[in-house]
């Protein structure tokens, strides 16, 4: 049991294990025991403070539970785009060119685990990745870049726009399409989706409905 409620409060923004661990000793065993805490209850816990108190609270918040998730099922529209003729021939383009791009990484990152897998360009006189020689990481030039008019785009044409709210869905463009931040919690979310079907909308990362 105390597994599974570590486990559920390490969800929180700011928790890791060993606050997890604080809380749960506190009594807190689920997050909907954190909901109904109030701010000062929190930050009385030793090694927790008032700051991550409030940013602990504030992610409870945001949570859902099974009980509170609304019945109503919004029907995402099915929206397309108009694509001419020259759009489409570039995104076949941009999606065979990334199939046959390389994976550009630090170098030597395979050998020291101090070294992040992301690129930074080499340096050092005696770098043989900076000398492109054979065998080594490539680097990153210019010929790996997707064309200049499809850049940026979705796969399905649309201009991809993140969304924190409803109010920037409202803001949206023609052929702009929305998608919902990571951190927006599942209420909020239910909101701007069920707005965008209102308006008519593209999300690109609807809520999966369970059959």
């Amino acid at each position: 049991m105390e597994d599974d409620a570590i486990k559920q409060l390490t969800t929180l923004d700011g928790v890791g294990k060993a606050k997890a661990k604080l809380l749960f000793d506190a009594g807190y065993t689920d997050i909907n025991s954190i909901k109904k805490a109030s701010i000062d209850e929190i930050a009385g816990i030793k090694g927790i403070g008032e700051k991550l108190a409030n940013k602990i609270k504030a992610s409870a918040s945001e949570f859902v539970t099974e009980e509170e998730k609304p019945s109503e099922q919004i029907e995402a529209p099915h929206v397309t785009i108009t694509l001419d003729a020259e759009t489409k021939r570039l995104l076949g383009v941009r999606k065979l060119q990334k199939s046959k791009k390389p994976q550009f990484k630090q170098t030597d990152s395979h050998k020291k685990k101090k070294l992040a897998d992301y690129w930074r360009r080499p340096d050092g006189i005696h770098n043989k990745t900076r000398y492109a020689l054979h065998g080594k990481t490539p680097l990153v030039e210019a010929g790996y870049g997707s064309p200049a008019l499809v850049r940026g785009l979705h796969p399905s044409g649309f201009e991809e726009v993140v969304v924190n709210n409803t109010k920037e869905v409202e803001s949206l463009g023609k052929g702009q399409a929305a998608r919902i931040a990571h951190t927006v919690g599942a209420r909020k979310r239910v909101l701007i989706e069920k707005r965008a079907s209102e308006l008519g909308l593209k999300i690109l990362n609807p809520t999966r409905r369970e059959e």
